[in-house]
């Protein structure tokens, strides 16, 4: 609501002005234009400190006859509606506002919860997790159906993300290498006071303490295991999908705003959903991975030269 006086909008006032309302009908039975005025909140509070009723009064003339001249120019506002230009500029700034939230919303099928307490996590874990090795290891158990991972560890060899990526969690390839499950993680039960994502957590930190307690048993052993190259490419399932968001003009309040259903709409992008295909997986013998961890500086470069790569870039080429 906006002061008859000023004209500015009367915003965290209301305490003030009715107390000041309350205080005068202490030492008065009736209350006299100014504080009718404030109680209506037609007046905003520097201007009820600026004002005696008395020359409130003196203006009372003016003033009313502004506030119609105010409400006829409302009215010609409510029946003409906002201007072309005014509406293109509102149309504009929201599709850009509405976007930036879009992404902000966006998600992956493969996650992973933040770790909290980092205290109770081994430096080697945190740093296991902050280099995105356990989502490398997500993608090959979960999503690459040509390796049967069951009853197997996934050891990563090597993990690269595409160069100049404009994501997060943008592989260009992995190299794994899978050990024989021999030890058995111990899990405990969920405590009350623990969250679901808490203790997601904790068991797969005692996954990945037995995990490397195995692997590292074996390789000591000089037990080697299978090695696997996969080039996942990670995709928007809702590429090129939009939302439609209803925008209505609001001839009271002489605003734009959005609601559930209407005629006019924006077309707004729907949050990314953010998954992997595999483009292509190979076993390899430790022969070959021995040129690929000798070479990988030159075939990291190659790929930073070209992002569609194949698996030929990984083997020796002719000349």
């Amino acid at each position: 609501m906006d002061c008859i006086i000023c004209e500015k909008r009367i915003v965290n006032e209301n305490n003030q002005l009715q107390n000041k309302v309350r205080q005068f009908l202490k030492t008065n039975k009736q209350l006299d234009l100014k504080h009718q005025w404030i109680k209506e909140w037609k007046i905003c509070y520097g201007c009820s400190e600026q004002y005696t009723s008395e020359r409130l009064e003196l203006d009372a003339v003016v003033i009313i006859e502004k506030m119609k001249l105010k409400r006829k120019e409302n009215q010609k506002k409510k029946q003409k509606g906002p201007s072309q230009s005014f509406r293109e500029d509102y149309i504009r700034k929201y599709i850009e506002y509405a976007t930036d939230k879009s992404e902000e919303k966006g998600r992956y099928t493969l996650y992973q919860p933040p770790l909290k307490n980092r205290q109770q996590y081994d430096k080697a874990y945190i740093e296991y997790v902050e280099r995105r090795e356990s989502l490398a290891v997500m993608i090959v158990r979960d999503l690459v159906k040509t390796i049967d991972t069951r009853g197997y560890w996934v050891d990563v060899r090597h993990l690269e993300e595409h160069f100049l990526t404009d994501f997060d969690r943008d592989f260009s390839f992995i190299i794994v290498e899978l050990f024989q499950r021999v030890l058995k993680p111990d899990y405990p039960k969920k405590m009350i006071e623990e969250t679901d994502a808490d203790y997601k957590n904790r068991i797969a930190y005692i996954t990945w303490k037995t995990a490397n307690a195995d692997i590292h048993s074996q390789r000591t052993r000089g037990i080697k295991g299978d090695v696997y190259i996969i080039l996942p490419r990670l995709k928007n399932e809702h590429e090129d999908m939009y939302d439609k968001h209803f925008i209505v003009w609001d001839s009271k309040r002489l605003v734009f705003r959005r609601v559930r259903i209407g005629k006019e709409y924006v077309n707004i992008i729907k949050p990314p959903k953010w998954s992997y295909e595999i483009v292509a997986t190979e076993k390899i013998n430790h022969q070959q991975l021995r040129y690929i961890e000798k070479n990988m500086q030159k075939i990291v470069r190659k790929t930073h030269k070209e992002r569609n790569f194949t698996l030929s870039i990984f083997r020796p080429q002719q000349r």
